[in-house]
C-alpha cells in the first residue's frame, strides 16, 4: 500500500473519533511554529535522570506476534535475578526514582515467576512513584483472583495488548491460537479492577491488520469505554530498526522509517531500559537485541553514570550531526523531541508521578 493511502486511512479513522484533536495534530505537524519553551525545559530536567525506567525481567513470550521482533530474536532467553533487580531499583532510587515500567523490551511479564515479589519490592520503595506494565494476558489464567487483585492494586497503569476481537485476526496477528482465553481474561481483569481499593488505569491496545476494526466493533469497544477502559488501535506498525517488514500474505503493514531524523528521538531522551541480563540500552522500544544502542551493564555500572555517560551523549548528538546509529537510521518508531511541547509533558518532572495522558499518548499506544 502506498504511504499516501495509509495516511488517508489514518486520518479518516482519527477524524471520526476525535476531529478537534486530529486537526490540532495536523496543524502541529505541517504548519510552521516557534519552538516551545517546554521542549527545552523537558530536556533540561531530564539531563540528570530519566522520566521512566523500563526493566525487562523476562524475555520469553507465549505469543509470536507478526508485528514484533520476538519471533526472530537472537539473544539468549532468561529471567532477571532478584539480586540484579534490587540493584537496578536501588540505582534508580539514588537518581531520585520515579516511574517504573515492567514492560519487557521483548517478552511477556506474566511469565516472570518472581513478578509479584518484584512488584512488592517496588511498592515498598517510596521513591518509586508509579508502576506500569503491558501484557498480552494469555497467562493471566495461571494467576489466582487474589494475585490479579494484588497486581491491579499495585499497578498504576496496565495495558492489555489484544490481537483483535475475532479468532481469525487474533491468530494471524499473535501467531498463536489462544483467542478463547482473551475475552474471559479481559472481563476478569475489569471485574476484579472494579473491586480493588486502588484500581489501575486500564488500556486495551488492539493490534490488527484491519483499518476498519474500530467501525466493525464499535459496539464492543463502546462497552469497554463505558467501563473506563482507554482504547487504542494500530494497524500499521514500527519496524524495530528494520527487523520487521511488510507481509502481504498476512496483511501486515510496517512503516519504513524513512522520515528525516535531524532532532534527537524523544524516546531516548526520557527513558532508560535494562534487559534481563543487565544490558542497558538507550531504547527499550526498538533495540530488540539490546546491542544496537547498548550503554553499559547494570551489574557493573550504575544507572547514573550510564545516563550521564559519553555513549548516551553520542547517540543523542548523532541525530543533529547526521551520523545516526544503524538501528536509529532504519527505525520507524522515531519520535522527534518536539513532541515534548504536547500537553502529555506539561509540568512533568523526574522522580514524580506521570500523568495518565503521558501513558496514553506517548508511552503506551
Amino acid at each position: 500500500m502506498l504511504p499516501v493511502r495509509r495516511m488517508l486511512k489514518t486520518l479518516v479513522v482519527s477524524f471520526s473519533s476525535s476531529p478537534l484533536q486530529t486537526l490540532a495534530q495536523i496543524g502541529h505537524r505541517f504548519l510552521p511554529a516557534k519552538p516551545s519553551p517546554q521542549v527545552s525545559e523537558i530536556k533540561e530536567i531530564t539531563a540528570k535522570s530519566p522520566l521512566m525506567l523500563q526493566i525487562e525481567t523476562v524475555n520469553a513470550c507465549n505469543a509470536r506476534c507478526v508485528f514484533c521482533a520476538y519471533p526472530g530474536m537472537q539473544r539468549e532467553k532468561g529471567i532477571m535475578s532478584l539480586q540484579l533487580f534490587r540493584k537496578i531499583v536501588q540505582d534508580y532510587t539514588a537518581m531520585g526514582g520515579g516511574a517504573v515500567s515492567l514492560t519487557p523490551v521483548l517478552g511477556e511479564p506474566l511469565l516472570d515467576p518472581h513478578l509479584l515479589e518484584r512488584i512488592a519490592f517496588l511498592q515498598d520503595n517510596p521513591a518509586i512513584r508509579q508502576i506500569s506494565m503491558t501484557t498480552n494476558a494469555i497467562a493471566l489464567e495461571k494467576y489466582s483472583n487474589a494475585d490479579v487483585s494484588y497486581l491491579l492494586n499495585a499497578l498504576d497503569f496496565i495495558q492489555f495488548s489484544v490481537g483483535g476481537l475475532d479468532s481469525e485476526t487474533y491468530r494471524t496477528m499473535f501467531g498463536v491460537d489462544h483467542f478463547d482465553r482473551i475475552t474471559p481474561a479481559m472481563d476478569r481483569l475489569l471485574a476484579l479492577n472494579e473491586k480493588v481499593s486502588s484500581p489501575a488505569e486500564v488500556a486495551f491496545a488492539f493490534r490488527t491488520n484491519d483499518w476498519t476494526f474500530e467501525k466493525r466493533f464499535r459496539r464492543e469497544l463502546g462497552a469497554y469505554r463505558n467501563r473506563g477502559v482507554e482504547i487504542s488501535h494500530l494497524w500499521t506498525y514500527a519496524n524495530y530498526g528494520g527487523l520487521v517488514a511488510n507481509d502481504k500474505n498476512l496483511g501486515l503493514e510496517v512503516n519504513e522509517g524513512t522520515e528525516q531524523k535531524d532532532r534527537p528521538c524523544a524516546l531516548a531522551c526520557v527513558h532508560l531500559a535494562v534487559c534481563w541480563d543487565g544490558t542497558i540500552t538507550a531504547c527499550g522500544c526498538a533495540d530488540a537485541e539490546g546491542r544496537g544502542l547498548m550503554l553499559g551493564r547494570a551489574d557493573r555500572n550504575s544507572l547514573a553514570e550510564v545516563w550521564a555517560g559519553e555513549k548516551r551523549a553520542r547517540i543523542l548528538d548523532s541525530f543533529e550531526k547526521g551520523a545516526l546509529p544503524e538501528i536509529c537510521r532504519k527505525c520507524s518508531a522515531y519520535r522527534q523531541d518536539s513532541v515534548f511541547s504536547c500537553s502529555s509533558f506539561a509540568g512533568i518532572k523526574p522522580g514524580h508521578s506521570l500523568p495518565a495522558d503521558f501513558y496514553h499518548q506517548f508511552w503506551g499506544a
